[in-house]
């Protein structure tokens, strides 16, 4: 009898010590994994690498062994240390494989672990190594202008970082270098609801998107609401230039003369004045904004087409009044034709020196030939014709 307990006792023991060994691989992956980590943050990385391989070495033993492999904390420190080789590993043909075993090993220890005691562990796979892996990823992809793979590896890291405003951005900036604009509106729309830092770009490129996409009244709503939230001037412009292209000059011109006090070095502003009072017929009011914006630039090639063109018109009105009149009427023809040949001289110096400024501007010779048509200086309208012939 006591022989036979003492054989019993003998095969326990060797039980209990193939066990203690292969606790103790875990423990030791845990001590060079944390080693690793140590050196790690402290920039000493060719030092911290041969901890990594050890701990590689040990968790390898642990999850294999039948006494180990059911335990949630081998398999958590497998997810961990697979995940920094991947990290560590610069070549996606040999990196995806390490991910994808880290990956693994943490969804068996999340099944593993009932009692949550390397939940902060599995969390730090997961949220630091998993989406760093998919960050670095979208970084290269981007890098060599595969936006595609870019934008794929950023939604990637997304889902282990939901929310990451920065992953977010690089994922829209993706989205939009490979021309899948609804997925670039839509992280950037987003970013509208969270406190990014860049957001008032990203509300300037959300409204571009919109536009290019046709949706005008959208484009304009975007532009408003960052404009108003940031007090951006280059959104305050988007709104308005967008404004006057879709025919609500009427509705814009009170925003133009903010901006154009908040800002009056700025000739565009009282160039958009210009043109949204002459689209509603105050031709005086747009006169005085061209006057303006020329004041600020004598150069402003636009403004003096405009300007030209806008006393042109009203020589013309003038004109075509006068010679409705019936011949008994001949004084009041005399006086009608007196205030167009003031406004069409008046327009002159603007008309030329809009061909001067810009000589292959259509408008601005088509303006230029009307003048002379009215003087009935068959010659210089003659030259004008073939210049516009002559253009593109």
């Amino acid at each position: 009898m006591k022989i036979r307990s003492f054989i019993l006792a003998a095969v326990f023991t060797v039980s209990s010590v193939s066990a203690f060994a292969q606790k103790g691989e875990v423990a030791n992956a845990k001590k060079n994994y944390e080693s690793y980590v140590q050196l790690k943050e402290a920039n000493s990385l060719p030092l911290a690498m041969p901890n990594l391989k050890n701990a590689k070495t040990s968790i390898d033993k642990a999850v294999a062994h039948d006494k180990t492999s059911a335990d949630p904390t081998a398999w958590t420190y497998k997810a961990l240390i697979y995940g920094e080789l991947a990290l560590m590993d610069t070549v996606p043909a040999t990196s995806k494989p390490l991910i994808t075993e880290s990956q693994t090993a943490h969804k068996k220890a999340l099944e593993l672990d009932k009692d949550g005691a390397n939940k902060a562990n599995l969390d730090h796979a997961s949220g630091a190594i998993f989406s760093q892996y998919e960050l670095n990823q979208g970084v290269r992809a981007y890098q060599t202008s595969n936006f595609a793979d870019a934008y794929t590896s950023f939604s990637n890291a997304l889902n282990y970082r939901p929310g990451d405003t920065t992953i977010t951005y690089y994922a829209g900036l993706s989205a939009i270098n490979s021309k899948n604009y609804e997925a670039g509106i839509k992280s950037y729309e987003a970013l509208t609801k969270t406190n990014f830092s860049a957001n008032n770009q990203i509300y300037l490129d959300l409204s571009r998107l919109y536009s290019m996409k046709g949706d005008t009244a959208k484009a304009i709503a975007i532009a408003g609401e960052g404009a108003a939230k940031f007090g951006d001037a280059a959104l305050a412009t988007q709104e308005i230039e967008l404004s006057l292209m879709s025919g609500k000059q009427k509705e814009v011109i009170t925003k133009i003369a903010d901006q154009a006090q908040k800002d009056p070095k700025n000739k565009l502003y009282p160039y958009y004045l210009g043109i949204a009072y002459s689209t509603v017929g105050d031709n005086v009011k747009a006169e005085e904004s061209y006057l303006q914006a020329l004041a600020i630039d004598p150069a402003f090639a636009d403004a003096t087409i405009n300007i030209g063109g806008v006393m042109l018109n009203k020589g013309i009105a003038l004109y075509n009044e006068a010679n409705k009149l019936p011949p008994t009427q001949q004084k009041e023809y005399d006086v009608i034709m007196k205030k167009a040949t003031v406004e069409f001289d008046k327009a002159f110096p603007y008309l030329q020196k809009a061909t001067e400024l810009d000589g292959k501007s259509r408008i601005a010779l088509e303006n230029l030939k009307t003048y002379y048509l009215v003087k009935k200086d068959n010659a210089k309208v003659e030259e004008l014709t073939k210049k516009i012939e002559a253009l593109p």
